[in-house]
């Protein structure tokens, strides 16, 4: 009797407790907080879903919403990704309505910031929204996702999903993007690399959005209300009132829908993935890895032969070559040989592909790739063997791949020992010449002939090859030109392009094998004078960098005194050209896509290459739409290059006028700081559709303000009246909110001090939607 009663107000108590929990008001009133360390959340009605402070290993914390009622609890969203809270931080709804982050060290990041919130709400779908007093929706999780959908939730035309950096461990954004173009176009991308996707759904219409039914868990596309591509449709099996469902990108580049069962689930199962081969995804293992899935599931990056790891705690960041020999030495000189990887691949990538030989065999195409000083590798598919150059990207070993063959050169390692017994011997050799008195003869020979030496068709190769071994000696990844080749292929640098600040650009066509490529060729004024060695050195660092948003470099010319670079020929010319000329103004969405993709390249440069890169030139003329009108960063890396007043326009002032800096006014070291001065000013142009300075404007309302564009938006800014800006522009009068969302990130950019400039991740994710804008502080300074 009394285990009963026991039992009774056991199940009565866990009732009630229960109850009770479920009971407690959903909704979060202002002034409502959590910290970091508290276990505490706010909880939708049903339980499932949580918003609160997620605990990372190491004691670091996301602001983030995950599923609660499973032991694996799921992070769906988060607020903070790339930037971890310590224990003690606090994220609160403010009695005027915003909804911060604060740090523990008192640093602010603003979720979100806007007309004010009357309560927060974690729906039972997943999203947690702000509403207003009149419960209309100002601000909702939804809008702004990381890797992950939910039912219900819409990926629309302009919006992305980023994976993470790695699985579990790292939730920091990653290398790989799904895209809702504006074109109508669902695209998986590598988007650090020169990649224009991997996946893609082919669809072409205006208006498209990917829908998560909220009902039937099913992926499609829809444009206007018509479905114009299914993703998923069959999951009659998996309802969603016995499963949880999630769409995920993730740190593989696959886009897969999950699924989890509520009841006895333990734990997430593949439901559907767009690519069936993991290892047909772009650059999943980096420059240089090798990618291998035997059972057409899982990952393993390694390394080709020849390479090491960057990372050997992450494989799939990429290797880098153990030695670089000169594979165009003399025949009798070569340290090299060709290995031959059974069933394996490398895919067509562009301008890494070279001639095609066939019929061919095993034999044929390994001796095609060790006669050819340029080519790298090849790909034996069946009879064709295809010729690779550098870099090496997608090698990889997959169900598709059986059959084919993967033939890449590999250095044979010299030992030391022998090096040093071959510079003896070449020094006790030498020492006879001279004592035998054949010094003198060598030296009046060469100066009979040097002139016709220097013009002979055998001394022209010789020179490429002694270009190229200076190239390979310090490990750059593209071609080294001699001056008469590019010679040629300018037809005597007759077709100018341009003249920037570092030199003249001329266009060209360049013969390789069985191809003919469009290049432009910019020969270089005022080089530093510090040797063949520094000027290398420097393009190494250029040469490793691969990002689809800065122009290619291809090549380069480093004979006698000409310095030349050869990039890839960017067909509609400079954004300045674009942006101001005469007639018609392009596209609103074009010209705030194009601020995302410079965005995009100037992140790369300063945080995500190898060596960090200053650009101390940003501005129109300076960027280059290609033949897709997709804009790319040029001159990137050539500070180092020119001397020291090579890029003045005024004297003490380094870069362009209306470009600079404040405080390179008082001769202080460069730092990223000053590109993001540089870009807030070519973002206003970009939207604005005009320059920063303007002193002949002719219109009769024109007022002093109207003069320089920073100070006319600040203006206009402060007196409610931004609309005035681009009162003639219908297209952003219709997109206002992007627009003044997007001229406040401008603002923040050109503060003149360069403490209070973000750094240009924060002014990408700000662009992108994932990180609220606050008010500039130019806006409400001196009021």
């Amino acid at each position: 009797m009394a285990a009963t009663i026991i039992l009774a107000w056991s199940v009565l108590l866990f009732s009630s407790f229960h109850g009770s929990h479920a009971q407690i008001p959903a909704n979060i009133s202002l002034g409502s907080g959590l910290t970091a360390g508290t276990n505490e959340s706010w909880r939708s009605l049903s339980g499932e879903f949580a918003f609160g402070f997620y605990r990372l290993t190491g004691g670091l914390f996301l602001v983030g919403i995950w599923l609660d009622m499973i032991p694996e609890r799921t992070l769906v969203w988060s607020a903070n990704r790339d930037s971890p809270a310590n224990a003690g931080s606090t994220v609160r709804l403010t009695y005027n309505g915003q909804l911060f982050l604060t740090y523990s060290n008192q640093t602010v990041q603003s979720i979100y910031t806007g007309a004010s919130t009357s309560l927060g709400f974690m729906q039972n779908d997943g999203n947690f929204v702000l509403k207003d007093s009149n419960s209309n929706v100002l601000w909702q999780s939804f809008d702004s996702p990381t890797d992950t959908l939910l039912p219900g939730q819409y990926l629309v035309e302009g919006r992305k999903l980023y994976s993470n950096a790695k699985g579990n461990v790292d939730y920091s954004t990653g290398r790989f993007m799904l895209e809702m173009q504006n074109d109508g176009n669902l695209v998986l991308s590598a988007y650090h690399f020169s990649d224009p996707g991997y996946w893609y759904t082919s669809t072409s219409q205006p208006n498209v959005s990917l829908v998560f039914n909220s009902s039937t868990a099913s992926m499609y596309l829809v444009s206007s209300t018509d479905i114009i591509h299914s993703l998923t449709m069959n999951i009659s099996a998996t309802p969603v009132e016995n499963y949880y469902h999630k769409a995920v990108i993730d740190d593989h580049g696959n886009f897969q829908q999950y699924v989890y069962e509520k009841r006895n689930g333990s734990q997430w199962t593949s439901l559907w993935k767009a690519v069936t081969e993991p290892c047909y995804v772009n650059a999943v293992c980096g420059v240089y890895g090798f990618c291998t899935s035997p059972d057409n599931e899982t990952v393993t990056c390694t390394c080709l032969p020849g390479y090491s790891p960057l990372d050997p705690s992450n494989l799939s960041k990429g290797c880098y070559p153990e030695v670089v020999p000169n594979y165009c030495a003399d025949p009798s000189m070569r340290n090299f040989t060709v290995e031959v990887i059974d069933d394996a691949d490398f895919p067509f990538m562009n301008f890494a592909d070279m001639a095609r030989i066939k019929p061919a065999d095993v034999e044929s195409c390994k001796k095609a790739v060790m006669e050819d000083c340029y080519c790298m590798a090849a790909s034996l598919d069946y009879s064709t063997c295809n010729k690779k150059r550098m870099p090496l990207l997608n090698a990889r070993k997959s169900p598709s791949t059986y059959g084919k063959k993967a033939l890449i050169k590999v250095p044979i390692r010299t030992n030391a020992t022998d090096v040093q017994d071959g510079d003896q011997k070449k020094n006790s050799h030498s020492r006879a010449l001279l004592k035998a008195g054949f010094f003198t003869s060598v030296v009046l020979f060469f100066s009979s002939a040097a002139t016709a030496i220097y013009y002979h068709p055998a001394a022209q190769r010789y020179r490429q090859r002694k270009n190229y071994s200076n190239a390979t000696a310090v490990g750059i990844n593209f071609r080294a030109f001699t001056f008469q080749e590019l010679h040629e292929a300018t037809n005597g640098f007759n077709k100018s392009l341009g003249r920037g600040s570092s030199g003249s650009v001329y266009g060209g066509i360049l013969k390789l094998e069985d191809k003919q490529i469009e290049i432009a060729v910019k020969k270089l004024e005022k080089v530093i004078d510090q040797g063949k060695k520094e000027f290398l050195t420097e393009l190494r660092v250029i040469s490793r960098t691969h990002h689809k948003n800065l122009v290619r470099l291809l090549g380069f010319c480093d004979e006698d005194n000409h310095h030349i670079l050869v990039y890839e020929l960017m067909k509609n010319g400079a954004l300045s050209g674009f942006l101001f000329r005469e007639g018609e103004r392009p596209r609103w969405d074009h010209r705030a896509e194009i601020v995302l993709e410079i965005a995009r390249g100037l992140l790369y440069l300063h945080e995500e290459c190898e060596t960090q890169i200053i650009h101390c030139d940003i501005k129109p003329e300076n960027v280059l739409l290609d033949s897709n009108y997709t804009a790319k960063i040029a001159d990137f890396g050539l500070a180092k290059l020119l001397m020291k007043d090579q890029t003045r326009t005024s004297t003490n002032v380094r870069g362009t006028m209306g470009y600079i800096a404040p405080e390179w006014l008082k001769n202080v070291p460069a730092t990223a700081k000053v590109d993001l001065y540089s870009f807030g000013v070519m973002l206003l142009e970009i939207i604005c559709c005009r320059r920063q300075i303007e002193l002949h404007r002719v219109e009769e309302e024109t007022e002093a303000d109207d003069l320089v564009l920073t100070d006319w938006i600040v203006s206009s800014l402060r007196s409610g009246k931004l609309e005035m800006v681009v009162r003639h522009d219908v297209e952003v009068l219709n997109d206002f909110k992007r627009f003044e969302r997007m001229a406040m990130v401008g603002l923040w950019c050109v503060h003149p001090d360069p403490i209070l400039r973000p750094s240009m991740k924060k002014v990408t994710q700000m662009l992108e939607g994932t990180t609220e804008v606050g008010i500039a502080p130019l806006v409400n300074a001196q009021l």
